[in-house]
């Protein structure tokens, strides 16, 4: 493998043994697997008062890790969507059920997996499940005071919904069990209960919590939480949200779309960035 920058594209030159892997692995990502979604403490008959399986794209995953654990000193190589490809490209099981391969690795890589994996689910659900019209970091909706009065129990991220209601979203995420994934949505639910809006209404909390499997399909917790009885009153409006979402949308476009070009012997493979769609009203990664 050779990698050079061509008039600003990332070229990457391989083995024909090498370019196999590359299209295989993009198959793979570009193929729907299996995830199981529960959701817990749900009031009967709604939507996620039940247990089912979801399909999802692991290239679409990759997306929004990158975009939810993204950083404002992000170089254009690191630069939100394309990161966990480069991270976790090959660890994708080629089974329709979403599961990871990978070897034992210490227990401080283990948990920044799981933390970005979290995220990254929380912010997939808000998109995919919820169908959300802009998510950002709560922080990012907030002045700074109030996100000081709240300390270390704001949630991850806020988002609106096309009735101008508000959602309040933690994300959690484990290597070890399932009963974890629920343990932990149990502690994240008092943190999505801490902020109440008064520039408008809050419709949806929502704990996330994901079991990342290795030998069987991974489950995603839903929690529903019991409105806290004494929240902090925070001025969380639409345009809060939406400006949080343009700046993640800004960071995105600094540099374009983004793209690497995988080649070998005539054949190639382009990983293309799109900053923002605007039919998706979001960003995606694809090969072409």
């Amino acid at each position: 493998m050779n990698i050079s920058i061509d008039q600003g594209q990332v070229v990457i030159d391989l083995t024909p043994e090498e370019f196999a892997a590359f299209e295989g692995m993009f198959n793979n990502l570009n193929d729907n697997h299996q995830v199981i979604i529960e959701g817990l403490d749900w009031p009967p008959g709604s939507l996620f008062d039940i247990k089912y399986r979801s399909p999802i794209l692991p290239m679409h995953l990759c997306r929004t890790i990158g975009e939810a654990c993204a950083v404002e000193q992000a170089g254009p190589l690191d630069l939100l969507s394309l990161y966990p490809f480069w991270k976790y490209g090959f660890c994708f099981s080629e089974d329709d059920s979403l599961k990871l391969e990978f070897t034992e690795i210490d227990p401080h890589k283990k948990a920044n997996l799981a933390d970005e994996f979290g995220m990254g689910f929380a912010a997939w659900a808000m998109e995919e499940l919820f169908d959300c019209t802009a998510w950002c970091d709560t922080a990012d909706a907030l002045t700074q005071w109030e996100i000081e009065q709240i300390g270390s129990r704001l949630p991850d991220f806020v988002c609106l919904f096309d009735d101008g209601s508000f959602g309040v979203f933690e994300a959690k995420g484990t290597t070890t069990t399932v009963g974890t994934a629920k343990s932990q949505t149990e502690d994240g639910k008092e943190q999505t209960a801490t902020i109440e809006a008064t520039g408008g209404s809050v419709s949806v909390r929502c704990a996330c919590g994901i079991h990342l499997n290795r030998t069987g399909i991974s489950t995603l917790i839903l929690r529903d939480p019991e409105p806290e009885k004494e929240p902090h009153n925070v001025n969380l409006t639409a345009n809060a949200i939406l400006r949080g979402a343009e700046r993640r949308k800004y960071r995105e476009k600094l540099f374009g779309d983004i793209t690497a070009l995988f080649r070998c012997e005539g054949k190639k493979l382009e990983l293309v960035r799109k900053p923002y769609l605007d039919e998706k009203r979001h960003g995606w990664l694809d090969v072409e």
